[in-house]
């Protein structure tokens, strides 16, 4: 197949998609308001004005993306994001086209103003596909205005193998008398990393040894370093910013525990890294994590924002008491349910589906792709 891609170049997760669906034998090309950086298909290039308001930008890409369109005559195209490149597949007329929504364009940017609003609600329903990566994001897309057989719900997964762990988690925590914590997420309000270092200077207080990598950048790393040395953490607690994929892979076996505690998620990926690397989770209690951690089944849930709780879930793993068993569970779950070429596998067959009913004239019925 043909497939135009329209997507922030600088991500990770679009390196990935291109990449994959390239692996596959496709022709991508790849459209996008910003810069390309990173290993990407030959055929990837800027488009739009590098204008300062962030909505002008894209619209002002529509014409270059309506010219790659009748010039490379894709036979699917795929955006992703839904407010900025989901809206621009469908102003440039893009047909068939599959929207892939990445969490929080539905659970927050999408319902902040009336004008967000009607601006979701009308790419939805211009979209003949829409994946989602949860069933809190599907529930919201429908909301929204989506029509439920549009909409197909998947994981995107990642690299079980590459992230398998190298030891048991019994043999991994007895190398070390401190339990090893890591956070992966970004330092922003959303992922709520302030109460991460609260829960780690209550840890200290509680006299339960421990060294936290904290592998994430953000504009709340410099308030999060002082905090940390408000609580008197001092060597126990490493900021070493953001990691790549390749590096992070031995990180996560260097560690015992996985700590995210966003407020508002669908399916994260760096949850899916940490099942499938074998470290124990302690997550928030949100509707994305319920449907990956089960409460002392597959991790620990925590309430929103409590410090203390998080506390006391971190000095449970380190007890070791179900550690392993929740452990081992959280590994299996991933490698069952979350493998990256799994997704992408049926990812390429809805695409084929979307691409020919569009020519037979029928319409796609994406629910019905097996």
């Amino acid at each position: 197949m043909r497939i135009l891609l329209l997507a922030h170049a600088p991500s990770v997760h679009t390196r990935r998609w291109a990449l994959g669906l390239a692996g596959r034998g496709h022709e991508v090309r790849l459209l996008s308001a910003h810069g390309v950086v990173g290993a990407l298909p030959d055929a990837a290039r800027i488009v739009g004005w590098p204008l300062p308001v962030a909505a002008l930008r894209y619209a002002s890409a529509c014409g270059a993306v309506r010219g790659e369109l009748r010039s490379f005559h894709p036979d699917v195209t795929v955006a992703h994001f839904l407010p900025n490149y989901g809206f621009l597949a469908a102003i440039s007329g893009a047909t068939p086209w599959m929207l892939v929504c990445w969490g929080s364009d539905l659970l927050r940017n999408a319902t902040r103003t009336p004008l967000h609003r009607a601006r979701a609600r009308w790419t939805l329903r211009q979209a003949q596909a829409i994946h989602v990566d949860a069933r809190n994001l599907e529930e919201a897309a429908v909301r929204l205005g989506a029509d439920p057989d549009r909409v197909w719900t998947r994981p995107w997964g990642v690299d079980v193998d590459a992230l398998a762990p190298v030891q048991s988690w019994i043999d991994r925590r007895a190398s070390g008398t401190a339990l090893r914590v890591l956070w992966t997420r970004q330092l922003e309000p959303v992922y709520d990393p302030a109460c991460f270092i609260r829960a780690l200077g209550l840890l200290a207080r509680m006299e339960v040894p421990f060294r936290a990598t904290v592998a994430g950048s953000g504009p709340m790393r410099r308030a999060l370093e002082s905090r940390a040395r408000g609580e008197g953490l001092g060597d126990s607690v490493s900021f070493v910013g953001w990691i790549d994929g390749a590096t992070l892979r031995p990180l996560y076996r260097e560690h015992d525990a996985y700590v995210s505690l966003s407020r508002s998620d669908s399916t994260s990926q760096s949850l899916l890294e940490a099942m499938a690397a074998g470290l124990v989770p302690v997550v928030s209690d949100i509707a994305g994590n319920r449907e990956w951690v089960t409460h002392r089944r597959e991790g620990l849930l925590v309430p929103v924002g409590d410090a203390e709780a998080v506390a006391y879930a971190l000095a449970e793993v380190s007890r070791g008491t179900e550690a392993a068993a929740m452990a081992a569970r959280a590994r299996a779950k991933a490698a069952s349910r979350a493998r990256f070429s799994d997704t992408l596998e049926e990812t390429e067959r809805r695409l084929q589906i979307l691409a020919g009913s569009i020519r037979a004239g029928s319409g796609p019925v994406l629910k019905e792709a097996r």
